[in-house]
């Protein structure tokens, strides 16, 4: 289904300072996030990941500091701002369709309530039939939420979130819980999205993909000052980055012994390394003068 061009709007974020119940996360926090680009956020556990988007689209009030999301004040900027939380935040208990949990994305534009019930109007409509299509769920749309496994769990809220036609995407994990065939369709969209011109912001534990797909990558790490490096993925990750990125997460293993999975030692997530990120580290190591290989994994 075509999916129409829209103009991607930059975010910025100056001196901010935000947390949770008095717990700071970030302090006086300052970054600048390109529009119309796909950009890929990293870090480890705890290091603001999703604390950072939920700033970008107003669900955290910072203590100090200007956020501004197209010019405007996260706020204001809800009405072209679509938003995924991570699944684990949504009660999937509550009686509602997949196609009504999609239409949910629509709320704040047309709709108006007539005597106690809530009128679609005709771009609705096609909005919502749009992001079933693009996420592949529109035969679930009949579906109850609760029965859904996680995988279409998490492309229906990722069909709400494209249902707002939004200029800025925010996605937390949106890839979790995702066979291959579902990420690379994700993939896809978000590449479709990013080429018409809109902003994709993306968190992901999985660096398998950073190379291949974000033409910008933020490493967070609260601990170590918040943004610890921003910029071209292919320049910006090295070694030394993703250790101050992970801290002891980081873990450096021989080559060939990457594997996917989860380490049921630690826990932690993951980091999946393709053979392209693992190619370009091993290419860093040798332009530095080191004549082993090794690539680089978070258990």
């Amino acid at each position: 289904m075509t999916i129409a061009p829209v103009a991607g709007a930059e975010v910025v974020l100056r001196n901010v300072s935000v947390g949770y119940q008095g717990h700071p996360v970030f302090d006086e926090l300052t970054v600048s996030i390109p529009g119309g680009v796909f950009t890929g956020i990293i870090g480890g556990n705890g290091s603001g990941k999703s604390t950072l988007l939920k700033t970008i689209a107003g669900l955290l009030q910072p203590s100090q500091g200007e956020v501004l999301v197209g010019g405007e004040s996260p706020q204001e900027a809800r009405a072209f701002l679509g938003y995924m939380p991570q699944a684990s935040n949504v009660d999937w208990r509550f009686p509602l369709t997949v196609r009504e949990l999609v239409e949910m994305g629509r709320y704040q534009f047309r709709w108006r309530e007539r005597l106690g019930r809530l009128i679609r109007t005709r771009d609705d409509r096609i909005a919502v039939d749009r992001a079933l299509s693009m996420m592949d769920v529109q035969d679930l749309q009949h579906r109850q939420i609760h029965e859904l496994s996680g995988g279409q769990r998490k492309r229906a809220l990722i069909a709400r979130a494209l249902a707002r036609q939004p200029r800025i995407l925010l996605l937390d994990e949106p890839s979790a819980a995702l066979d291959a065939v579902s990420d690379d369709q994700l993939f896809d969209v978000l590449c479709e999205l990013t080429e018409l011109g809109t902003s994709v912001i993306m968190t992901t534990h999985d660096l398998s993909t950073v190379l291949e797909h974000y033409a910008e990558v933020i490493c967070v790490n609260a601990s170590d000052g918040g943004v610890v490096a921003q910029g071209d993925p292919s320049t910006v990750l090295t070694e030394e980055v993703l250790r101050k990125t992970y801290g002891r997460e980081l873990a450096i293993v021989s080559r060939g012994s990457v594997h996917d999975g989860v380490d049921e030692d630690h826990d932690h997530h993951t980091l999946r390394l393709g053979d392209e990120l693992q190619l370009h580290m091993e290419d860093h190591e040798h332009r530095e003068g080191h004549s082993h290989g090794s690539s680089l994994r978070a258990p």
